[in-house]
């Protein structure tokens, strides 16, 4: 299975995702996920069953223009019919328009050419209008119904056509039957409310183009060409071209084009797009350069590692994609009241006329003017447009301050926390130990670098250089093994060794011996306390320390201030995690746990009531993470995409925590603000129209207007400030 993401012009409403949705499950092997604020469709699909051309095509045949690169041109074209069609309309409604005000108490006394007043003419231009350049609503009504789907649509043609129809047997009868002098027509009304629509699909199209700027930006922070090295040559080529392995060079001040290893030469990189953070980063070979990134000073040659949807740039594009797409629940909620909507304004509609025209014995043309306007004035679109706009923008303010929302659960779920754990190493700390202090023989310093330089964790690494500063050896190693939690093994001249924190001591029952009162003592001091252990007898212990993040200890209070529980929840001994937590102010500790057992506390503290979130670096926490309401990983800028998270920190500000909170609270009463407006809005405009007290011309207006409150109310997301982007 492949993904995919094709970008999808001519989507208004939910109705028109859920036509294109509706289609693709009927298939098998293939998912789509429509994101109507982003003009997207999220594909998931088998590769050998389908091709993007193939599926662009269904998509078209559905009555909207997929783009393909090959298509760009074809695209541009259709955009600008589009506009030329609106222009089109615009202009010949305008001779409707001033006939318009001729049948108005309040304008009568405007001059009209007679031949604006002629009904032949009216029709021939609203005919135009409604027969050619509206042809779109036909076209998008008859899917619609096709496939099960009401949508804005099949009201515009109801509510155009009724009118267009009754002012043609209106001339009729004028010309040939009652020869009646100077009839009220209404062509004037079908032009000018499908003109209002185009206008509005216009002005909401370019709202919408704002919502996606974060979103844009994130995209042309990739290199659009490489210069790769070819028999010796440098050659420029596409990025789509570079291939896993090509050697790319990057001179000072260029974008690197790709995710690869160092090869040769030394620079400072700016990674700040990725990490938030303002300091450039030192590189020599064999580091990872990560592609978007901005090499500052000396010519690079990198491999290429990753490339295309492997890419941590594109990673980050597809998460922002996929959050923006995923429905969260008020969404769902709100496309079942508009997948119902449109047959309920039809009943109402019908029900109007009959008690206007029979029961209220009133005339033919005011209880038929009214039903026409409720049908017009009603429009799902702005209840369709409230959730995914809002989100939309959310999604791109977050990526473009290092956090990733990856699913949309978490705009609802926020509000609600009422308990985080954090995890200690990498989250509260800093995550970068320094060896304090070692007691043992100098030749045990050979045995612990041999087996700490396999090992990757914070622990090890910082455990590597220190002996390596010592002058320490490398020895041949065998059967080098981690057990989590505990410490790592491996044998060294057909001894066993063991290093790593008292568990092991305990588990194997080791005596302690000369090291008892060392070992207290270092623990006295609250420090991370390691063995090393060589045919079960203890032969070297060393101490580490991990300081606290500038930001920890404002995060925590933060946090308590919203009546937000907090908690620690560590492998580390008990000396160690109760400094830590004094310190940063957490409510509670666990400590000496291991990686499996943070899952049941959470699980525990769940239990009591509260909606919990877990915080952890994604290396060991998976569990927890995946256990927690809300699991929020931070991540090192290498590895964004943590399964098991609902948010990704792209850099180690725990104070983002705090941000990602208010954000999505933000965006939440965003929504909540675009609902209230799109029922409110239906709740006044339709008993308007029912009373007489809206005409149809400006029931279009105010419907097209509709929509495009609520893009603009999303777009007032933008003033959020993110205090926290900058890393430490």
């Amino acid at each position: 299975m492949v993904r995919r993401t094709l970008r999808v012009e001519g989507m208004t409403c939910t109705m028109c995702a859920k036509t294109i949705e509706n289609k693709f499950k009927e298939m098998e092997s293939i998912e789509a996920n429509v994101s109507v604020s982003a003009s997207k469709v999220i594909l998931t699909y088998d590769e050998t069953i389908y091709s993007l051309e193939k599926i662009a095509k269904i998509i078209k045949d559905l009555g909207y223009f997929p783009v393909l690169k090959d298509n760009l041109n074809d695209n541009k074209l259709m955009r600008k019919r589009m506009k030329v069609e609106m222009i089109i309309s615009i202009v010949l409604s305008i001779p409707l328009l001033l006939a318009m005000f001729s049948h108005i108490e309040l304008t009568s006394f405007i001059k009209v050419p007679v031949l604006l007043m002629n009904g032949i003419f009216q029709l021939s231009v609203a005919g135009i209008i409604q027969f050619y350049i509206g042809r779109r609503f036909y076209k998008g009504a008859y899917i619609s119904i096709k496939n099960k789907v009401f949508g804005m649509d099949i009201l515009v043609v109801l509510g155009t056509t009724s009118a267009y129809l009754y002012s043609l047997y209106l001339l009729y009868n004028q010309l040939f039957v009652l020869e009646m002098m100077h009839p009220v027509y209404f062509f004037e009304v079908s032009a000018l409310i499908i003109t209002m629509v185009l206008v509005g699909n216009y002005i909401e199209h370019y709202a919408k183009e704002k919502t996606e700027d974060a979103l844009v930006d994130l995209i042309n922070l990739g290199a659009k060409e490489a210069r790769v090295l070819e028999n010796g040559e440098e050659l420029f080529i596409s990025i789509e071209e570079v291939k896993v392995g090509d050697y790319v060079v990057v001179l000072a001040n260029e974008k690197i084009p790709v995710d690869g290893k160092i090869i040769s030469g030394v620079s400072h990189i700016d990674e700040s797009m990725i990490t938030g953070e303002s300091m450039p980063v030192f590189k020599e070979p064999g580091n990872l350069a990560v592609g978007g990134t901005i090499n500052l000073q000396e010519k690079l040659v990198i491999e290429a590692i990753h490339i295309g949807e492997e890419a941590l740039l594109s990673q980050i594009i597809q998460s922002v994609e996929e959050a923006s797409a995923r429905k969260i629940p008020i969404q769902r909620t709100a496309d079942k009241i508009a997948n119902i909507f449109v047959p309920v304004v039809i009943a109402i509609a019908i029900i109007n006329f009959v008690i206007h025209f029979v029961a209220l014995n009133q005339s033919f043309t005011y209880s038929f003017t009214t039903t026409i306007a409720i049908l017009v004035i009603s429009c799902p679109c702005a209840l369709g447009l409230a959730t995914p706009t809002s989100v939309l923008v959310g999604n791109g303010i977050a990526a473009k301050n290092q956090i990733l929302y990856r699913g949309g659960e978490f705009f609802e779920v926020a509000n609600k926390i009422k308990a985080i754990a954090f995890d200690k190493t990498g989250t509260l700390t800093k995550g970068k130990f320094e060896v304090t202090d070692y007691f043992g023989e100098n030749q045990y310093l050979d045995y612990l670098y041999s087996i700490e330089r396999e090992s990757n964790h914070p622990i090890s690494k910082a455990v590597s250089e220190y002996t390596k500063s010592r002058g320490a050896k490398i020895l041949a190693i065998k059967d080098f093994e981690v057990f989590q939690g505990k410490g790592i093994k491996a044998n060294i001249n057909d001894q066993k060794i063991y290093i790593g924190s008292a568990k092991i001591v305990d588990e194997f029952e080791i005596k302690f011996g000369a090291f008892r009162d060392i070992y207290n003592k270092l623990i006295e001091e609250a420090k991370t306390v390691n063995f090393l252990i060589v045919n079960c007898e203890i032969k070297a212990l060393y101490a580490l320390r991990d300081e606290i993040k500038e930001t920890s200890i404002e995060t925590i209070r933060e946090l308590k201030s919203r009546g937000i529980r907090t908690y620690l929840i560590t492998g580390d001994n008990e000396g160690v995690a109760k400094r830590i937590a004094k310190e940063v102010g957490v409510d509670q500790v666990y400590y000496e746990v291991l990686p499996h057992e943070k899952s049941e506390i959470i699980k525990e503290i769940q239990l009591e009531g509260k909606i919990t979130a877990f915080v952890g670096d994604g290396i060991n926490d998976a569990p927890a993470l995946k256990q927690a309401d809300i699991g929020i990983a931070l991540s090192n800028g290498t590895d964004i995409a943590i399964n098991s998270s609902d948010l990704t920190l792209m850099n180690n500000d725990l104070g983002l925590v705090v941000e990602a909170i208010d954000l999505s609270k933000a965006t939440l009463r965003n929504i909540h603000q675009n609902f209230a407006w799109a029922f409110s809005y239906n709740l006044v405009a339709i008993p308007l129209a029912a009373t007489g007290n809206l005409s149809m011309a400006l029931a279009g207006a105010a419907m097209a207007f509709s929509s495009i409150m609520v893009v603009l109310n999303a777009l007032r997301l933008k003033r959020h400030k993110v205090k926290h982007s900058k890393g430490e």
